[in-house]
């Protein structure tokens, strides 16, 4: 049985998050057939929703929604800009590094510290992103100093040897 948009737009209000996930997944199938449907959940007073629309959004990366993610960036919600990061980054927009070094903090990885959506984003970007997240190293927080750490050794290692050792020389003390 093939579901309509809108019958899986109601199912993303489910109590049972394996049916959110699997209406997530299904969304993201239908790929910019799934955007209209989902762009008026980001102005819901449902925090988790807009989180679950910003989420698929992000994944179906419909280049329409570039401007509509960019204002998420300025949610209250950490999980929304996060998404919200990594739906720029995916459709390879300009402002997809600014939103990223901006996140880095936002929804770490409840397994595997310092991760976080932003880091794996900024790792995919590779050495152009090395500049500004070399910048967060002086950052006061702890943790985003960490995830900088992180992303630069990541990136570190798809290097030629010499910038690779420039590089992890340029953490050791972080």
């Amino acid at each position: 049985m093939t579901r309509t948009v809108d019958e899986a737009i109601a199912d993303l209000s489910s109590p049972d998050g394996i049916v959110r996930d699997q209406t997530i997944a299904l969304l993201i199938s239908y790929g910019s057939r799934a955007t209209a449907a989902l762009l008026p959940l980001l102005d819901t007073d449902d925090v988790e929703l807009r989180a679950r629309a910003a989420r698929t959004l992000a994944y179906i990366a419909d280049p329409s929604t570039a401007d509509r993610l960019a204002r998420l960036l300025g949610d209250p919600d950490p999980l929304i800009r996060s998404h919200a990061g990594f739906g720029l980054a995916q459709l390879d927009d300009p402002r997809a590094l600014d939103a990223l070094i901006a996140t880095i903090d936002d929804f770490p990885d409840a397994t595997m510290y310092p991760a976080t959506q932003s880091t794996a984003a900024l790792r995919a970007m590779g050495a152009a992103a090395l500049p500004r997240v070399a910048d967060l190293l002086t950052a006061p927080s702890a943790d985003t100093r960490a995830r900088a750490r992180l992303v630069i050794l990541q990136i570190a290692g798809d290097l030629p040897p010499d910038e690779a050792a420039a590089w992890r020389a340029r953490v050791a003390d972080v």
